[in-house]
């Protein structure tokens, strides 16, 4: 079976995460805080700082610094995962406007040199034809530098349907499986860690031949969205059983690798891994 731990921080290849579901996993997980958390997580969304976040969740820069042994504060990555130290005060304040799970998500990127339709569509996992339509191009062959485009890319209403429709096919509790993909990546797929793990599910490599080969019988291409959340699915599914059903330790096994787990015992990062899918997933549950 493969190890499947990842490294928390990832590539700026996750692009630019849209603002409403930025505000999103912002409201989430600051709910979560508010609930009496020790800590808890947040993947960093574009246009946000230490400071920001630190005032949103009513802590200090210095605080999430500390807690993440950053060795830059003025640099943070998109897609990167903080843990989130609360002082037991008073609650984190939600942001101003929060967009429903089904908001349309719409990017904009700055086409640069070498660039054409084909490989900036790409890197957003969309068709060159819907960012056509969507800039009204009326030649596809051609784009100029500076060109500020419009990217139309996947609702987070079409990642959340997926996850609970493979839930369902591999009789995983979709409310865990939400949360498990929520504390992973933020349901991104454009994010890519730096030791490769892909997608909303952040599938590694190894772990998608296996489950394409052992487990789903067929090719596995984890850059395709749905793809990825079956493979995610079903691979967490496989866990489970290995587990005995014990939910704690397939969530543990999910990041830091089910035999490690067993030989070594949860890390203390592992540990509060498990406990921020535990509370998401009762987020997601009401």
């Amino acid at each position: 079976m493969p190890e499947t731990h990842r490294p928390r921080r990832h590539s700026a290849l996750a692009g630019a995460q849209t603002r409403s579901q930025g505000a999103v996993v912002l409201a989430v997980v600051a709910s979560l805080a508010a609930a009496g958390l020790a800590d808890v997580g947040h993947v960093v969304a574009p246009g946000e700082t230490l400071s920001s976040i630190a005032t949103a969740f009513a802590t200090t820069p210095q605080a999430i610094v500390r807690a993440n042994h950053l060795a830059n504060p003025d640099l943070i990555v998109i897609g990167t995962h903080l843990q989130i130290p609360q002082s037991g005060g008073s609650a984190p304040r939600p942001p101003p406007e929060t967009p429903g799970m089904s908001a349309p998500a719409l990017v904009t990127y700055t086409v640069r040199p070498g660039d054409n339709l084909t490989t900036i569509a790409g890197r957003f996992n969309v068709g060159p034809t819907a960012v056509t339509a969507a800039n009204r191009i009326e030649d596809p062959d051609f784009v100029r530098i500076g060109q500020v485009l419009t990217i139309p890319v996947v609702p987070p209403a079409t990642v959340e349907s997926l996850l609970v429709k493979f839930s369902q096919a591999y009789k995983v509790d979709p409310a865990l499986v939400e949360a498990l993909a929520w504390q992973e990546s933020g349901w991104q797929q454009r994010v890519v860690s730096e030791l490769g793990a892909v997608g909303v599910m952040q599938i590694m490599p190894g772990t998608g031949r296996f489950t394409g080969r052992v487990l789903l019988q067929r090719s596995v291409d984890t850059a395709k969205l749905e793809h990825n959340i079956e493979a995610g699915v079903a691979f967490f599914a496989y866990l489970l059983r290995q587990a005995g059903g014990d939910e704690k330790l397939a969530v543990a096994g999910y990041y830091q690798g089910l035999r490690s787990v067993r030989k070594k015992g949860m890390t203390a990062e592992t540990k509060r891994y498990v406990a921020n899918v535990l509370a998401l997933r009762q987020r997601f549950a009401s």
